[in-house]
């Protein structure tokens, strides 16, 4: 049925396109009569369509016809053939066209229908990003329009080289990706492998970039993100002069970055926007807080269960002073701690912004004080738990910064069963599986085992701009 063409008779086609469609309460119509044998009849969702492009082809057809009573589709095919999108020829056409937004115009006594471009997009404003907050530097980000987004990277680009292709993925093959690349830094292979890979995506459904970034990784049972997320445009522009490839998904505000490395992930485009000395020291803190993130609760877990002796004696007494009446094991603690900080961590998200900053300031406080008071944990894990905490948000990618939470529950566990040689055993772990994983090819590790010493001029640290800018010019 669906694969059928319209019938000759306008009235059973929309008919039977009606029943197609369903009981929806949003659907409207409109029958306009060019004579007294003919007429046109326009089926839209209410929504989804602009009022005053619809209002006007009406105006146009009535005064059309008060200044001819013999009108026929010639008079008003030079103002359909402005506003229509295409032509549609089978139920199945006009199903896929309809609920995209665009109304659809059929014509009595023909077999024939037209999807008209009068859909209206439902979309908010351009505003500052949410999830990366700038500094210094452009406060705009991107939005759930494909077309905006891509318009904000033509504006805020020159460059000629630069490529943007159309994808359409799903099992449909409607769902409208773009990617966006140079066609001259970029390597050819890594565009393939990006186009391969987009259309193998078996979804239908895709209402956000997150649902296909999985698709896009090669190791999708590794805690660390291979596809880095990005809201800003300045963030996506300079990955493409970079030669990687940015993907836009229709309907989503975040753009997806190929291949990634470990170190991308941790550079902020306010590293550039600022001197080279405040960038170099800000990178650093950001790999010192990684560190802090996942040991720090394990090292003093450690050090109070296994290795008492590798404290310096003062140290010693005042930690066993503060754990005097405490009933638990340092790992006990530890835990309670962390998750009733993960669950502060994820109300303050959830909650009004208002509601949610009260919620984790006082709660923190509050829990903290009282859990001290009452000898459930001593005030030294509570310093613990709270340096890890902060040095948790440091992190510019959320989703590296999850990955790390997640580790420092494991690297807790580890501690409490081996001590400090289970937690370098972690580590050692962990550096191996970063040095193997890739992405589209590329070492995620890179640079930090290259030989390279222009690759290490823009990772821990950031020189000066002129060096780097010597650096690349003696590379091409």
């Amino acid at each position: 049925m669906l694969d059928s063409k319209f019938q000759p008779n306008a009235d059973y086609t929309v008919q039977t396109f009606l029943n197609l469609v369903g009981q929806n309460t949003d659907v409207g119509s409109k029958k306009l009569w060019l004579s007294p044998t003919k007429y046109i009849c326009i089926i839209y969702l209410q929504g989804l369509v602009d009022g005053e492009k619809l209002d006007n082809l009406t105006q146009h057809v009535v005064e059309t016809k008060a200044k001819s009573e013999t009108q026929t589709l010639d008079d008003i095919d030079s103002f359909i053939s402005v506003i229509k999108d295409k032509e549609v020829y089978t139920y199945k056409q006009a199903i896929s066209c309809f609920f995209k937004g665009q109304p659809l115009l059929f014509i009595s006594e023909s077999t024939t229908a037209y999807s008209l471009n009068m859909s209206m997009t439902k979309q908010r404003s351009l505003s500052e990003p949410t999830t990366e907050k700038v500094v210094r530097g452009p406060k705009i980000a991107l939005i759930e329009n494909l077309d905006e987004n891509l318009g904000l990277l033509r504006q805020r680009s020159t460059e000629e080289e630069m490529v943007i292709e159309d994808i359409y993925i799903g099992n449909t093959k409607e769902h409208r990706t773009s990617i966006v690349f140079h066609n001259k830094h970029c390597q050819t292979h890594i565009v393939n492998q990006v186009r391969e890979k987009l259309l193998d995506i078996p979804l239908d459904n895709i209402q956000d970039s997150g649902m296909i970034e999985e698709f896009l990784e090669e190791a999708p049972y590794s805690p660390f993100p291979q596809v880095q997320n990005t809201e800003r445009p300045d963030r996506v522009l300079a990955a493409v002069n970079e030669g990687r490839v940015a993907i836009l998904v229709d309907g989503s505000p975040f753009a997806l970055l190929v291949p990634t490395t470990f170190d991308m992930i941790m550079k902020s485009p306010d590293d550039y926007y600022e001197r080279w000395i405040a960038g170099s020291l800000l990178r650093l803190l950001r790999y010192l807080s990684i560190f802090i993130t996942l040991f720090f609760s394990a090292i003093y877990i450690s050090l109070v269960s296994f290795n008492q002796g590798l404290l310096p004696t003062e140290l010693a007494i005042t930690i066993a002073a503060t754990r005097e009446n405490v009933p638990f094991s340092p790992f006990i603690e530890a835990v309670v701690m962390e998750v009733t900080l993960e669950l502060l961590r994820e109300a303050g998200l959830r909650l009004p912004t208002p509601v949610g900053q009260t919620v984790g300031l006082v709660g923190g406080v509050v829990i903290g004080q009282a859990a001290v008071e009452a000898h459930i944990v001593s005030s030294v894990m509570i310093i613990v738990v709270s340096v890890s905490a902060i040095a948790s948000f440091t992190v510019p990618q959320y989703g590296i910064g999850l990955s790390f939470r997640i580790l420092r529950f494991v690297s807790m566990m580890i501690a409490a069963i081996f001590g400090l040689y289970g937690v370098t055993m972690f580590f050692l772990v962990l550096v191996i599986h970063l040095t193997k994983l890739e992405s589209f090819g590329m070492a995620y590790f890179k640079p930090f085992f290259a030989l390279n010493k222009k690759a290490w001029k823009d990772s821990y640290i950031r020189l000066p701009n002129k060096s780097l800018k010597q650096s690349k010019n003696k590379s091409e």
